[in-house]
């Protein structure tokens, strides 16, 4: 009928350590930021490249989304810095 405090303890931990690790991984992003190196592209987007056509020239349409990436962890890493 009544659920155990423990329950509710042992999630309230585990969510915890989630959003604890989930800042350390994004502040390690921040700090490496220029480490970061994109993987090679893998035979599922060459099969949908190939599917949809999209060809190396395409990726210029990509720069707007790239450029808001960018500025977003700027602004992250900005406001770690202070």
């Amino acid at each position: 009928m009544f659920e155990h405090p423990y329950l509710h303890q042992q999630l309230t931990r585990h969510d915890q350590e989630q959003m604890e690790r989930a800042a350390a991984r994004r502040l390690s992003l921040i700090e490496h930021a220029d480490q970061i190196v994109p993987r090679p592209e893998g035979a599922i987007r060459r099969m949908l490249r190939h599917a949809f056509g999209r060809s190396a020239g395409d990726s210029a349409a990509t720069a707007p989304g790239r450029a808001r990436v960018t500025a977003a962890c700027d602004t992250a890493a900005a406001a770690h810095a202070q």
